[in-house]
């Protein structure tokens, strides 16, 4: 337990100085973001996940289409898929749901596959204010726990969707609900 909450409060405080240097420089963050994501999340590495976007309102991560993202029929791996999806929420909801306060996992996905992925994707995750406020019950409520769904698009490199995907997300509160402003 020790060994794993270290872990957590590294990544943290990885994560925190992340956001204060996005700040300062919007680009060194996301090159920065890109080189420790597999750290924090090692069955990233060797994806080649890059951070094209991120802010607290959205998060776009692209997967290079490479031999280890592929399958036997030279598309997209739907398990490299649903770890884009993974990444790119898991980043966007960090920044609103601190590790230290907060614990999110994602209970459930939906996939709609519209074509097959024959090159680099793409994964934009917002965060839509309906979402968010479901979300934000958690940091008030009794129970501390708030569920949502987060849709996401993953698009090939000429812009068109790939997959629909939507994830259910648990948010759970550690500790004494936050003083409503």
């Amino acid at each position: 337990v020790y060994k794993r909450q270290a872990r957590y409060d590294d990544a943290m405080q990885l994560f925190e100085m992340l956001v204060r240097l996005r700040g300062l420089s919007p680009t060194f963050s996301r090159v920065l973001l890109t080189r420790l994501v597999p750290r924090i999340i090692p069955l990233s590495d060797g994806m080649g996940v890059t951070v094209q976007e991120w802010s607290a309102e959205r998060c776009v991560l692209e997967l290079p289409f490479r031999r280890k993202n592929r399958n036997h029929l030279g598309s997209m791996y739907f398990g490299a898929q649903m770890t884009l999806a993974d990444l790119a929420v898991g980043l966007l909801l960090f920044q609103h749901f601190p590790m230290d306060r907060y614990g999110g996992v994602i209970k459930r996905v939906e996939a709609d596959f519209r074509a097959k992925g024959k090159g680099a994707l793409r994964c934009v995750a917002e965060l839509p204010d309906d979402v968010a406020d479901v979300l934000n019950d958690a940091r008030v409520n009794d129970s501390g726990k708030a569920e949502a769904w987060v849709p996401m698009q993953l698009t090939g490199p000429d812009g068109k969707t790939v997959t629909e995907v939507r994830t259910l997300v648990a948010i759970k509160r550690f500790g004494p609900p936050e003083k409503q402003a």
